[in-house]
């Protein structure tokens, strides 16, 4: 809120001790601007000299964080700061009056490529981080992680890691595992195993404490597990479940899928796939690409989806 903008009868006891606080008896010295009950952020109040009624037009006793970086969108008392690529969150200046300088967080690293034919394993979905900090008058450098390249000969790439300035770094999830050709990755979440016919596997791979799962082994013919999620760890063929970032109800870093036998696989961002080509995860979700089988297109392992990163602001009572 704020003292009302126009009008008549504009008093010291209801309209500016309402907005400001303050205790009995009021001297009009106590609100002078920066000098007690009034922030240096109503720039409209004098700080020394003449003070009178009508200088406390509009003032307002909340001064949120001024910023400059990413893009912002407004749901009810808060703004979301999103960043889908790299950049600065350039904090200028931190609240004052009733407002804090408390900064809501989500961090989500880019998500592991998908195993190629022979029953690839999905790849692991990228590291999820979410919680609190204090923001302070400086710039944060901002690190948004790719998602794993895709692959024609192999698998696909593990993903990237997303950092920010003061803030635990998320790990790129790892990619699938892919039949002949080695095991899948460790990572935020881990890379799902391959099988093939007794005589060959991939084993999968773990995750990081507090960012993801591992993915599944896969202890039966011709199939390949799924990667780890934030939610849960790959269980035969499907990826693990995301992550639920409660500020924004978003779900994100699921594991990608293994291939079933002679069939497509699927991402762990819901993308379907086709002709037996494992789906790409999402961009900005942290998904997990899926793995692909042997009769599939051109066999080659789809990539990971990119990370992202939210910071989430209150802008007014």
């Amino acid at each position: 809120m704020a003292v009302k903008s126009s009008g008549d009868n504009l008093s010291l006891g209801g309209d500016v001790v309402g907005e400001f606080g303050g205790s009995a008896p009021h001297a009009m010295s106590e609100y002078y601007r920066g000098a007690g009950e009034v922030p240096s952020s109503a720039t409209g109040v004098p700080a020394s000299g003449e003070l009178m009624m009508s200088d406390f037009y509009g003032a307002a006793n909340y001064a949120p964080i001024a910023y400059s970086g990413g893009t912002t969108t407004t749901s009810g008392d808060y703004k979301f700061i999103t960043f889908t690529s790299s950049g600065t969150w350039a904090v200028s200046g931190t609240a004052g009056g009733a407002a804090d300088n408390t900064v809501d967080y989500l961090m989500v690293a880019g998500g592991g490529g998908g195993g190629k034919k022979y029953h690839g394993g999905g790849g692991g979905a990228g590291g999820m981080l979410s919680g609190t900090f204090e923001a302070a008058a400086q710039n944060y450098t901002v690190t948004v992680g790719a998602g794993g390249a895709s692959s024609s000969s192999s698998w696909g790439g593990s993903g990237s890691n997303t950092a920010v300035t003061g803030r635990t770094t998320c790990i790129g999830g790892g990619h699938g595992a892919a039949a002949y050709r080695g095991h899948a990755a460790s990572g935020g979440s881990g890379g799902g195993g391959s099988f093939r016919n007794q005589d060959w596997f991939g084993l999968a791979g773990s995750g990081t404490s507090g960012q993801g799962n591992s993915g599944a082994n896969v202890g039966t013919n011709n199939h390949g597990g799924g990667g780890g999620g934030k939610g849960s760890g790959g269980s035969g063929t499907t990826g693990g479940s995301k992550g639920t970032w409660s500020p924004n109800s978003g779900q994100y870093a699921g594991g990608g899928y293994g291939a079933p036998s002679y069939n497509g696989a699927q991402s762990g961002s819901g993308q379907g796939a086709s002709a037996g080509l494992g789906g790409s995860g999402a961009a900005n979700t942290g998904a997990g690409g899926g793995g692909s089988d042997r009769n599939g297109g051109n066999n080659g392992a789809s990539g990971g989806g990119s990370g992202i990163v939210i910071f989430r602001i209150k802008y007014q009572n």
